[in-house]
């Protein structure tokens, strides 16, 4: 084939059109197709797919609990370093269902009542049952004597000794116990005495929700029997109909739009969803925001890179609690910013809990190092205990997440106190707790069309950014080689010129004088070819005739 019967010029305008309609489909039309079909369905519509997995999750989340073993309890409360061993995991399978469900169209919300169900699978924690027998701090002991300090120092006494009469022999503020019943069964606690001050505390504990009753005479306390099946409290959200970017934001909690812990307005919003749900279309520099009643506080997990979960492409979100001292905008979760603020990767619970507790990760990853120096036994695994999101931000679907938070104990001296003021003022891990999820195959093949889709589009864009560019730059460049002829001008060189001369002939005419003398022209040659001889006198003015006198002067 000859090159020269090809229309170069016509393949380069191809080739570009290609480029230009490819980065349009791919950029402008493909996207916002889908963006279109992801918002008719990502919606808290009644009746929808999305809304009936909302109201009740179609499957069990993990829920495993670890317990630090306290394993020299005497030389603690002597003011010694504790000794801890990780027991656990503990597996229950955590069922999540919302009940008694309004909507209101004109505000585009539902309200309703969040419940948890906790079942233990013993199959799945094997080799251990739950039967263990386990020494930890006893929250109804030193938590209440340590909370009574710090807040209502002048009722000291008498919690004091109403501890005394329920507790008799009050020798030890750790307990010995079967985990099950510290988690679920419940601790009995005898509240038959007549005694003003046993009567007013186990009042107290009873209407802070602190006990469940377990016959007349007795009480029982337990980690998470007493929220095990029943309703944490009345949610009001957003459907995400009108705006998809509120889908699932929480607006008020027991019908209040916000909280009252703490000493800011900025500590006491309710920001994010229930957990359960995020909205689609953020981006990387969004957080996912959660708000959670357990803990009364907003976490926000960040952006730490990109990964991928069975084959999908995901952005990987963790949590770091940093240090509220560096930070003035959330001082108000401080007690007396910014000395009395928690050690860095800790939250301070005490507000939402009523107790000295803090939040922190488990064994204290990230957080001051002081707080693993305290205790032996610790052993911080990012893997094994940091807090993570493999997520797809088009979407808003959580592919696997692992939320991970350990409890403990500001411990420090009671004063005045005969057994407790000895003890060491320092920060006491006692149990931390694993919610997560990972999505199987029969939920992840559900979005496959919508990532193949999203790999087509990729795809488009690349092919038509490198074919049409390679086309468009050598059609053009053949086009050119082929069609554009150049004119080569050569440079002019300066050259001498050559004079020739002609005589004149000599007549008389027949007057025996010789004539006027007349000159002929003399013809100049150029050394150029291309340029014609000029004759003297041809171009008026310009060229000047040599007489014959004068010619010797050349």
């Amino acid at each position: 084939m000859n090159l020269a019967d090809v229309n170069f010029k016509k393949i380069t305008i191809i080739c570009a059109c290609t480029m230009i309609g490819g980065l349009t489909l791919s950029v402008g039309v493909f996207p916002a197709l889908v963006q279109f079909m992801l918002k008719q369905n990502l919606r808290l519509k009644p009746g929808s797919d999305l809304r009936k997995m909302y109201e009740k999750v179609p499957f069990g989340l993990d829920f495993k609990v670890h317990i630090f073993n306290i394993t020299n309890p005497q030389e603690i409360m002597q003011g010694g370093r504790p000794r801890v061993k990780d027991i656990g995991p503990f597996y229950f399978e955590e069922w999540k269902e919302k009940y008694d469900i309004e909507d209101n169209d004109g505000e585009d919300t539902m309200t309703f009542d969040l419940k948890n169900t906790w079942i233990f699978r013993p199959d799945l924690t094997a080799p251990l049952t739950g039967n263990e027998m386990i020494t930890v701090p006893y929250l109804l002991v030193i938590g209440v004597l340590l909370a009574i300090q710090r807040d209502k120092e002048a009722m000291l006494p008498l919690i004091s000794k109403g501890l005394d009469i329920i507790f008799e022999p009050l020798e030890s503020a750790f307990v010995t116990v079967r985990v099950m019943d510290l988690l679920f069964d419940g601790i009995p606690v005898d509240c038959s005495s007549e005694e003003f001050a046993a009567k007013a505390l186990c009042s107290g504990l009873d209407s802070e929700g602190a006990v469940a009753p377990l016959n007349d005479t007795h009480v029982k306390f337990s980690m998470f029997g007493l929220r095990n099946g029943t309703s944490i409290g009345r949610f009001k959200v957003y459907r995400g109909i009108k705006n998809v970017a509120d889908l699932g934001r929480v607006i008020t909690y027991n019908d209040e739009t916000e909280m009252d812990y703490y000493d800011g307005d900025e500590c006491n919003k309710y920001v994010g969803t229930d957990s359960t749900i995020f909205p689609p279309f953020l981006t990387k520099k969004d957080r996912l925001w959660a708000w959670s009643p357990e803990i009364c506080q907003s976490l926000g997990a960040v952006y730490a890179g990109k990964s991928s979960y069975q084959g999908f492409p995901t952005s990987f979100f963790t949590i770091d609690f940093g240090d509220l001292r560096d930070d003035p905008v959330h001082q108000c979760y401080c007690r007396d910013p910014p000395d009395g603020c928690p050690p860095k990767g800790t939250i301070d619970l005490g507000p939402c809990v009523g107790a000295p507790i803090l939040g922190s990760k488990p064994h204290f990853i990230g957080g001051d190092p002081k707080l693993l120096r305290d205790v032996d036994g610790l052993e911080p695994d990012p893997k094994e205990h940091d807090i993570f999101i493999h997520y797809d931000l088009q979407t808003g679907t959580p592919f696997s997440a692992a939320k991970r938070l350990q409890f403990n104990l500001e411990l420090e001296p009671i004063r005045g106190h005969e057994v407790f003021g000895k003890l060491p003022k320092m920060v006491l891990p006692m149990f931390w707790a694993e919610e997560g999820a990972s999505l199987n195959k029969t939920w992840t093949k559900q979005l496959k069309p919508l990532f193949i889709i999203r790999k087509f589009n990729a795809t488009v864009k690349w092919l038509s950014i490198v074919l049409g560019t390679l086309g468009t730059i050598g059609a053009g460049f053949m086009h050119y080689k082929l069609h554009i002829k150049p004119v080569n001008v050569r440079p002019m060189e300066a050259q001498k010129t050559t004079v020739k001369e002609v005589e004149p002939s000599v007549e008389t005419n027949g007057t025996g004088k010789e004539p006027p003398e007349k000159v002929e022209p003399r013809i100049v040659e150029s050394a150029h070819r291309n340029l014609p001889p000029l004759y003297d006198g041809g171009l008026a003015g310009k060229q000047k005739t040599v007489p014959s006198d004068q010619r010797e002067r050349f």
